[in-house]
């Protein structure tokens, strides 16, 4: 294997980038207060602001995983509180959604490089950490939830805001980036 290939497959990230990993990652535990605001406020914004954050973060750290990385240590991290929001498995619902957003983001050149990719991206997001959630409560859990109210209280405001925050975070991120390039 030549120097070049070996480069190419390391997952690896600098100091920068994972300070910058640890800056986004500490936007998403602060987004998540939105939550003391009520579900009138929380729903709408908690779409918008994860929108933001991840699309910012992928745009200005530019390496491939870096989603994945925060969803892995966001759902690590969520296993101790996720019993307050429906039980502990749901904390797997952040990294369902990375999952796919990574891949998602891994498709443009440079990585997250394609507003419609990303905003695709973040829409699939929503669809499916929500989706998976409220699998979770349901089936595992056992809660019983009328269909009209999973859907319309727990997935479809979200396929909503995501990609609303998915497109300033477009914005955003490039803007972010333009700067810490500079630097």
């Amino acid at each position: 294997m030549s120097d070049e290939t070996i480069k190419k497959t390391r997952f690896y990230f600098t100091n920068k980038e994972i300070v910058m990993i640890a800056a986004f990652f500490a936007l998403m535990i602060m987004s998540g207060f939105i939550w003391f605001a009520g579900p009138t406020v929380g729903i709408p914004l908690h779409g918008i602001l994860w929108g933001i954050i991840l699309i910012a973060a992928a745009i200005v750290i530019g390496k491939k995983y870096t989603i994945l990385t925060i969803g892995v240590i966001y759902t690590l991290i969520d296993f101790s509180s996720a019993n307050m929001y429906g039980g502990t498995l749901t904390a797997l619902n952040t990294l369902a959604g990375a999952l796919v957003l990574e891949a998602l983001l891994q498709m443009a050149s440079p990585y997250a490089s394609k507003l419609k990719l990303d905003l695709v991206g973040i829409f699939l997001f929503g669809l499916v950490s929500r989706t998976v959630y409220v699998s979770i409560i349901v089936f595992v859990y056992g809660m019983t939830i009328p269909l009209w109210l999973a859907v319309g209280y727990y997935i479809l405001p979200h396929l909503i805001t995501f990609p609303i925050g998915g497109y300033l975070g477009f914005k955003i991120g490039n803007k972010v980036k333009n700067v810490v390039e500079s630097v």
